[in-house]
């Protein structure tokens, strides 16, 4: 029997038995849906992370302060007092020369107001080079500069949302609006960033709520010292009230973060090692800081997403594997429903082969049917997720072409038996079969 003639007898069983068809197919479309889906939801996560790593910063590290709790923070107060601070990023700087930015960040906490319109915002104070490391981008105005650093100018940079939320439809480019109980003008707004939405081991925050000041101002007008007590004796309280408000040199004030970057990926690991040598010589070894290189964090992120996959991979062989075991079942019924049809074909010329050959045709057409049905589902079901989930979610030809591989596949290993039991009936017996 030629391989098309097989091919549309198949096709006519088939739609012959629509109902036992598509019921012998479930398992086969349901466990290719799922293998789709789960390919684009992991080629969606997958791209998702790349795309936060590159707004991190493959060829940074950050060094990030950090709180403490029991022992460790009363022997902390002792050794390290400030924890992380302004000096440690100077120490950076001219100590390890393979560092192209040291970029200092200090969180300000202080409401943002424009008369009596008062804006969620996180505000920061920084130097000019945390655009660079950023990879922020101007809609208008300009970034700080070094002599806003300098002469601790009060000036900002807000992000979009602060933007929409502050000054509505204004043009806020020299404009002022209200930190704290301080007056800054507005001498750039920064073009809106899509958000990480954090679905990785690691999420971005939003910095289109961000506002940047000089971080001399940021360390000057926000930060309030408190010595440790000391004992307060009839006619000291001028002198202790003074010190409560001592405010020491820049070197020693606290910030929040040391962003270092270097010139590319493979020097991150390196950086990490020194940089990590000087803050714990600084900090006389207390662990008040932490060290995060975002290409590790890509790294974690692709190895979870591989134990996702794996997961996912198994439920969906599972469903193929029962959905194959249905078809085998429905074929081994039709071999006996067909008895005679086969030997008939047996006496008329048709030979062991051609009738396994027919029965496993007619096996991948069912396979091969239920891949198509399982690939138009795993698409829809991508879809949906990324519609109501909020995942984003990539379906590739890759994807699709595996898919139906697998479906035939199983065509292939559960139609094989059922086409070899229906190749050994023997004419006679199966002229004899009702």
């Amino acid at each position: 029997m030629k391989i098309w003639s097989a091919i549309l007898t198949g096709i006519g069983e088939l739609l012959a038995h629509k109902l036992r068809s598509l019921l012998t197919m479930l398992g086969v479309i349901f466990g290719i849906g799922s293998v789709i889906a789960m390919v684009s939801i992991g080629a969606g996560a997958r791209q998702e992370a790349l795309e936060a790593i590159k707004l991190m910063g493959v060829n940074v590290i950050q060094v990030n302060r950090q709180s403490l709790t029991g022992d460790l923070a009363m022997e902390a107060q002792r050794e390290s007092p400030q924890g992380l601070t302004y000096g440690d990023a100077h120490a950076i700087e001219a100590l390890y020369d393979s560092a192209r930015r040291v970029v200092p960040v200090c969180r300000v906490f202080a409401d943002v107001r424009r008369g009596g319109q008062t804006t969620p915002a996180k505000v920061f104070g920084t130097t000019p080079d945390y655009r660079q490391v950023s990879r922020l981008e101007m809609e208008g105005g300009r970034f700080l500069d070094e002599h806003d650093v300098e002469q601790r100018a009060r000036v900002c940079v807000i992000g979009s949302e602060v933007k929409r939320g502050v000054f509505f439809l204004e043009e806020p480019i020299g404009k002022h609006l209200r930190v704290g109980t301080e007056e800054f003008q507005v001498v750039g707004v920064m073009a809106e960033r899509a958000v990480s939405t954090g679905r990785t081991v690691f999420s971005l925050r939003d910095l289109n709520q961000d506002i940047y000041l000089p971080i001399t101002v940021a360390m000057e007008d926000f930060q309030i010292y408190v010595e440790q007590a000391i004992p307060m004796d009839v006619g000291g309280l001028g002198k202790v009230l003074a010190r409560m408000f001592d405010r020491p040199r820049f070197e020693k004030r606290p910030i929040t973060q040391v962003i270092v970057q270097v010139g590319d990926e493979s020097q991150t690991w390196e950086a990490a090692r020194v940089v990590r040598r000087i803050v714990d010589r600084r900090h006389n070894g207390i662990p008040d800081f932490e060290i995060v290189i975002p290409a590790e964090l890509l790294r974690q992120s692709q190895q979870t997403q591989r134990i996702f996959n794996i997961v996912m991979g198994a439920i969906a062989s599972i469903s193929l594997v029962v959905g194959g075991i249905g078809i085998m079942n429905i074929m081994l019924a039709t071999v006996t429903q067909r008895a005679r049809e086969i030997g008939i074909r047996r006496c008329v010329g048709a030979s062991r082969g051609d009738i396994a050959r027919q029965f496993l045709l007619e096996c991948l057409v069912i396979t091969s049917a239920g891949g198509l049905l399982g690939i138009a589902l795993g698409v829809e079901m991508a879809g949906a997720i990324s519609r109501y989930a909020g995942w984003p979610t990539i379906v590739s030809g890759e994807a699709v072409l595996l898919s139906l591989c697998v479906a035939m596949t199983t065509g292939v290993v559960f139609g094989l038996y059922p086409a070899v039991r229906a190749a050994r009936i023997e004419p006679m017996e199966a002229l004899r079969a009702e």
